[in-house]
């Protein structure tokens, strides 16, 4: 089970695709252990999973609270930083002291969570003006369109978001990240018995990583 989150998960056409997705399709591909992917909202699909009606769910953040019917395997699947974003143009610098950046404002999705960095920035005063858009592609919009002066937002979704807009040439990232964003996992049922499963999956999870295919696998959605 997996739920929409361009550019880990969605449909194109009937057809699930992204980079969670890829990267669970090529490991149990290697597997030999033929699976079916389901978009379902995250709670429903969770619920599914503790219930034992689901064998897994991606990608799933780590939490303690859901180790009574979660197994987790150890390596990751996906993570992503967050990054600040600015135009081609701009003569902006960071140097990770964000109150440096106090002067500009800051086009910021409405309700997301940004890492204990920016959130601090803001509760503080440090940041004092921000700018909401209802997604990150209407974040990048807004900002290739000079509504404010730096994005705030996951790195690889964002990148996507201005790829798949059209803007990937009209924005830059700015470095270092401003902290850790997402660190997901395809989490296993506990009911469905899979820890031999999780070790083998671990160990193809290693060799995608040795042998590039994890690279790639972000480079056909990012500019990684």
């Amino acid at each position: 089970m997996t739920a929409s989150l361009p550019p880990f998960s969605f449909e194109e056409d009937g057809v699930p695709r992204g980079i969670a997705v890829d990267l669970v399709k090529e490991a149990f591909g290697r597997l030999k252990v033929p699976i079916s992917i389901t978009f379902l909202p995250m709670t429903r699909a969770q619920t599914m999973m503790a219930s034992g009606a689901a064998d897994g769910v991606f990608p799933l953040a780590y939490k303690e609270e859901r180790l009574s019917y979660v197994s987790y395997p150890r390596e990751k699947l996906v993570e992503d930083a967050i990054s600040f974003f600015v135009r081609q143009d701009s003569d902006i610098r960071y140097d990770g002291d964000i109150t440096r950046l106090a002067q500009y404002t800051f086009g910021v999705e409405r309700g997301a969570v940004y890492g204990p960095n920016f959130t601090q920035a803001l509760l503080s005063g440090q940041i004092k003006r921000t700018d909401e858009a209802a997604t990150q592609a209407q974040n990048v919009a807004k900002l290739v369109g000079r509504r404010f002066d730096i994005a705030v937002g996951p790195r690889l979704v964002m990148q996507y978001s201005a790829e798949v807009s059209g803007h990937g040439n009209a924005v830059k990232e700015l470095k270092p990240a401003v902290d850790l964003g997402l660190v997901a996992f395809l989490g296993f049922s506990r009911l469905k018995g899979h820890s031999n499963l999780i070790v083998r999956y671990d160990k193809v999870m290693q060799e995608m990583r040795k042998d590039g295919t994890y690279d790639r696998i972000l480079r056909n959605y990012t500019r990684r």
